[in-house]
C-alpha cells in the first residue's frame, strides 16, 4: 500500500453526457468536489444510484461511502478506484466546505 500524499490529488473529470455542448474537463482535489463537478445533484445521484440525501452525506463526510459506492463513482467518473479512494482520503484528512447544489457550478456554454 503507498503512503498518502500531503499534498492535494488534482484529477480532471468530465461533467456527465447531457444534450449540450461538450464541456471542458474541471479540476477536482475532493470527493466532494468530484460529486460535484460531474453535474447537477439531482443527476449524479440518479447515474451514482444514490438518494439525494447519500449524496450529500458522502460529500460531507466521505468515510461514510461504501465501497460498492467508490466503486460505481470512479466509474460514473472515468477514474480509477485508486484515485477516488485518493480523493475521499484527502478529503477526510483536510475537511472542505462542500459546494452549494448550484452555486459556483461551471456555466455551460451553448
Amino acid at each position: 500500500m503507498k503512503t498518502p500524499k500531503s499534498t492535494p490529488p488534482s484529477v480532471h473529470v468530465h461533467p456527465l453526457e447531457r444534450e449540450q455542448l461538450p464541456v471542458a474537463p474541471v479540476a477536482c482535489s475532493s470527493l466532494a468536489e468530484l460529486i460535484h463537478s460531474l453535474g447537477t445533484r439531482k443527476e449524479v445521484a440518479e447515474a451514482w444510484k444514490v438518494v439525494p440525501r447519500t449524496l450529500a452525506l458522502r460529500m460531507q463526510k466521505p468515510e461514510t461511502a461504501t465501497l460498492e459506492e467508490l466503486q460505481r463513482l470512479a466509474v460514473l467518473a472515468r477514474l480509477d478506484l485508486p484515485t477516488v479512494f485518493e480523493l475521499a482520503y484527502y478529503q477526510m484528512q483536510h475537511p472542505v466546505a462542500v459546494p452549494a447544489p448550484q452555486l459556483g457550478r461551471p456555466k455551460q456554454q451553448h
